[in-house]
């Protein structure tokens, strides 16, 4: 019997990336999130959108870019606010348990 081992994919290949955590008011749907932030960020992918909050995953070459098209106003009256960065998600809940 063969033993299957695990796909590793090697960053270089994939790209690093980095999870923002943004507070968006007022409180948006994923789907809807989703289209404000198409026209402002080239590549992104939101990973968790509840209750006026979301975790947004970018390249780690454009996470100071996508901080900065991600404060302030998203358009049709909606306003985001970046409240963390981080490489991994744990690292992203870890800065949000802290803070409260």
């Amino acid at each position: 019997m063969g033993c299957v081992s695990p796909v590793v994919v090697v960053k270089a290949k994939r790209g690093r990336r980095r999870y923002l955590q943004l507070r968006v008011t007022p409180a948006v749907s994923r789907r809807r999130l989703e289209r404000l932030l198409a026209g402002r960020l080239a590549e992104f992918r939101v990973i968790r959108c509840t209750e006026g909050e979301a975790v947004v995953r970018v390249p780690h070459t454009g996470a100071a870019a996508a901080r900065e098209a991600l404060n302030g106003d998203l358009g049709d009256g909606f306003a985001g606010e970046t409240l963390a960065t981080s490489g991994t998600l744990k690292g992203l809940q870890r800065r949000l348990a802290e803070r409260k």
